[in-house]
């Protein structure tokens, strides 16, 4: 591979750092690297020096990377651009590229892989285009001198009547191209066409003679690319040039002036590509598969387990079957959120990674956390402190479920890596105005630090600081500071860290949220009122024997009038004698699946068209499948559920 030589715009010096860091962890041929912080400076480089390819930071002091990315192109179109940002938004994605930037990539997915996959592209697309480029140049440089080395010439040169469909003229190039010798053919042979045209592309030619016959204007030039047959029975490709040569009495092109030349191994390169780039998209399509098919056969017996769980402990148990209980407890909720971890990262990197937008209450979100790391303080004897600001308003708009993602991961990263002292959540309003505030999270803890040379790592995925420790400090997966990471920026804020090691360390989460209305006294009663089901009727199809108990508990014990099927086909059995005011649904089932059972529903059960129908899942991806979106289901509950999870939706949609 050729040395590459790039310019990087980036105002960041840490950045650029990770940036180079990255560069050399590609093992990547670059000869030179040159970095300038403004887009003034960066365009004053390219005027006495061209380099290799340039990455543009979308952020940037005085202007932005789109009208930096512009005037590059207005200077050097061919030079390939690629833009580095914070924030994965879309439409500034889209922007990029229809201004000609090659790649758009969030930061956080500069690695050095990454990097490899792009400068090799970069090197197969640079030698694609350098043949394309100088296939132009040779046949330019040929036209110039047809009329006196016609026959000597290296390309193809030929006249041919498209009106009567003959060979006129062609040198000698087009036998060597296609394998034959001056002894196989005759110089006098007018109808060539039928040895190096296959049958099946007779119609393609026809149709592009036609459109120089009927619409071609004297001077003007046609470029097009055609396949021919080699002695051998293989594919040749070559591209032509023509121009009307003579015209018939009525105006018509009747001969067609061209030269053509070879183009089979630029082909061949364009279909190694091309080939590359589905099986890449396969490989995330099995991918996406695997994690799907993972996801429901993990979480189906995980609903079951956390489930009885939940109600076993809410009965009269010993102190000891309620800690063995606790305990099965704990272990669930740990797989789950290393199952999540997984999976969010695979939603996000797929683009389908969503983020909800609704009222909640701050501090009620906060008490609920607290009660969760509480007992593990205590535990442990470390003191755990939570400071709210008093200005903060009461109710908020944005993704409560996110930002618990967010302080749980931090929380409890805290707890693990803290033997004694204490773990501090402080939330201060930082900003405010008259429809949004700005919040800084700080999770500051007297753990053991982080050293200097691996607090620059933390934030990458399946990379843990303390490896050295993992006999005192077990568990996780490396997702959960990555994934925290993500989900910051996606919410449109920043994360930062400090540590020292042997003396603590603080993680800052600034995130902005609109504000919301204080909810009526009378919502608030009747949210903390005992969930009930009574003089209400629920439907639920589910082919899970353990779900099927778990189900027939919990509407026994919300006193609903119910019935439960095994599958799609035995609720629409049910649904033809009786109608119900709540229909639970699993989406995979024997016999009918949920979402064939829905599609019936909707098309021959007009009279349930207000019967709020809730999907069970196991599949995280179900949401954003097209079909299922289609299916219009009021509500998902994805396995395995809380108890409140499920009462909350019930609740929602039956406005209980």
């Amino acid at each position: 591979m050729t040395p590459f030589t790039l310019l990087l715009v980036e105002d960041d010096h840490i950045d650029a750092m990770e940036f180079r860091r990255a560069i050399k962890k590609s093992h990547i041929a670059i000869e030179e690297i040159r970095v300038c912080k403004y887009a003034e400076e960066a365009l004053q480089v390219l005027e006495t020096w061209v380099p290799s390819c340039v990455f543009i930071d979308y952020q940037l002091p005085k202007t932005n990377g789109l009208e930096l990315l512009r005037k590059i192109k207005s200077a050097a179109p061919q030079l390939p651009v690629i833009i580095l940002t914070s924030h994965g938004d879309e439409k500034i994605a889209v922007e990029m590229m229809k201004a000609g930037a090659m790649d758009y990539i969030p930061k956080s997915e500069v690695n050095a892989e990454k990097l490899s996959k792009m400068f090799h592209t970069m090197e197969r697309m640079r030698e694609v285009e350098k043949q394309r480029q100088q296939a132009r140049q040779e046949l330019a440089e040929k036209e110039e001198f047809i009329d006196k080395v016609a026959l000597l010439s290296p390309n193809i040169i030929y006249v041919i009547d498209i009106e009567k469909w003959t060979n006129i003229f062609h040198n000698k190039q087009i036998w060597t191209i296609l394998g034959y010798n001056s002894n196989e053919l005759s110089d006098n042979d007018k109808n060539i066409f039928s040895l190096i045209i296959d049958n099946q592309d007779k119609m393609l030619f026809q149709k592009h003679y036609h459109f120089i016959r009927h619409s071609l204007q004297d001077g003007e030039v046609l470029e097009k690319e055609f396949r021919l047959k080699h002695r051998d029975g293989s594919e040749v490709w070559i591209i032509t040039r023509e121009v009307p040569f003579r015209r018939s009495e009525n105006g018509e092109v009747k001969e067609v002036l061209g030269t053509a030349i070879d183009i089979t191994n630029r082909k061949m390169a364009e279909r190694e590509l091309i080939q590359a780039k589905k099986d890449a998209e396969q490989a995330a399509k099995i991918k996406s598969d695997f994690l799907s098919t993972m996801s429901h056969e993990i979480r189906t017996p995980m609903n079951a387990i956390i489930g009885f769980t939940d109600l076993l402990l809410t009965g009269n148990l010993s102190v000891q079957d309620k800690q063995h209980l606790n305990t099965i407890k704990y272990s669930a909720d740990n797989l789950m959120v290393i199952l999540n971890d997984i999976l969010d990262i695979s939603k996000i990197e797929a683009g389908k990674f969503s983020l909800e937008n609704f009222e909640f209450d701050l501090r009620e979100k906060l008490g609920f956390l607290y009660r969760t790391f509480e007992l593990k303080a205590l535990e442990k004897g470390i003191k755990l402190i939570f400071d709210i600001d008093e200005n903060i308003p009461e109710i908020l708009i944005g993704d409560a479920y996110r930002l618990n993602q967010i302080l749980i991961n931090l929380l409890g990263n805290a707890l693990k890596f803290t033997s004694e002292g204490f773990v501090n959540l402080s939330v201060l309003l930082t900003d405010e105005s008259e429809e949004e505030i700005h919040l800084k999270i700080s999770v500051r803890d007297s753990g053991i630090g982080i050293s200097e040379d691996n607090l620059s790592l933390i934030f990458e995925s399946f990379s843990q600081a303390h490896n050295n420790n993992a006999s005192k400090y077990f568990g996780g997966t490396g997702l959960g500071l990555s994934i925290t990471r993500k989900i910051t920026e996606l919410m449109q804020g920043e994360i930062t860290a400090e540590s020292e090691l042997g003396v603590g360390s603080n993680f800052c989460v600034s995130l902005p949220f609109k504000k919301g209305l204080p909810a009526p006294a009378a919502d608030s009663a009747n949210k903390n009122a005992p969930f009930s089901l009574q003089g209400y009727s629920v439907i639920a199809a589910d082919d899970i024997l353990a779900n099927q108990l778990l189900l027939r508990h919990l509407l026994k014990k919300w006193d609903a009038d119910f019935q439960i099927c095994s599958n799609g086909k035995e609720m629409l059995d049910a649904l033809k004698l009786r109608s119900y005011d709540l229909i639970l649904m699993d989406l995979q089932m024997p016999v009918m699946d949920g979402i064939t059972t829905m599609q019936v529903i909707r098309e021959s059960f007009p009279g349930l068209a207000a019967t709020p129908v809730i999907a069970f899942t196991a599949d995280t991806f179900a949401q954003t499948t097209q079909e299922i979106i289609d299916c219009h289901f009021d509500d998902f509950v994805t396995k395995p559920f809380k108890i409140d999870e499920l009462s909350s939706v019930i609740r929602k949609q039956l406005a209980l």
